[in-house]
């Protein structure tokens, strides 16, 4: 085995890492999952790996260190503090309605899809593994490896999150025809409370980081 597939592997495996752990994207992937199925739940997934594609984008084009600005992190920190208040309260809020669950191919993509970019896009934790781990794992690759091959190594990263999220969707899709209606409607209310929660951990981290 060369140097170049033990390489792919890491970085799949990195990607794996990263997707693994139940943050807001993930929460968002379930409710949708548990309310519209496989479809709008993988919609979340890819709008964040479009979100992932983004910043991968910007490491090569050498504007890590203008992203490390302090307003920068104060306005994603805000941005998403906003974002994740909203979706845990209309989550817990819209839980209580008299629920059905849905057809695959009623449920307008578009919504997921944004919701999965802008909570990724605003996410300082995905910013912080970016900037930071992903581009300490670059320097991994030998430096007589080509462009070509380091955009390659570096897809594998984000192969690991979508085969990881597509894991979560099929999960997801099966498991809410398992539960009943009720069951449902708690599982979006523990949700909802799980984006407060980091909503309110963003909030702790930017009264940190002004005091």
């Amino acid at each position: 085995m060369n140097e170049t597939m033990i390489l792919s592997i890491h970085f799949v495996m990195l990607g794996i890492s990263l997707a693994i752990p139940i943050g807001p994207i993930k929460l968002e992937m379930i409710k949708y999952g548990l309310f519209g199925g496989f479809w709008p739940s993988w919609f979340v997934g890819i709008g964040a790996v479009c979100a992932d594609l983004l910043f991968m984008f910007l490491i090569f084009l050498g504007l890590t260190s203008f992203l490390h600005h302090e307003w920068i992190t104060i306005s994603m920190l805000i941005i998403g503090m906003i974002m994740l208040s909203y979706l845990g309260i209309s989550t817990i809020r819209n839980s209580g309605s008299t629920l059905s669950l849905l057809i695959d191919d009623k449920i307008n993509l578009k919504k997921p899809f944004w919701t999965g970019f802008v909570i990724a896009l605003m996410n300082p934790y995905n910013f912080i593994f970016w900037f930071g781990i992903y581009g300490g794992s670059l320097q991994s690759i030998p430096s007589t490896t080509n462009e070509i091959t380091r955009i390659a190594l570096s897809l594998c990263i984000i192969a690991g999150i979508v085969l990881w999220n597509l894991n979560v969707a099929f999960t997801v899709h099966f498991f809410r025809f398992l539960i009943n209606e009720i069951t449902i409607r708690w599982l979006a209310r523990f949700a909802g409370i799980g984006l407060i929660g980091f909503s309110s951990f963003l909030a702790y981290k930017l009264f940190s980081f002004l005091s």
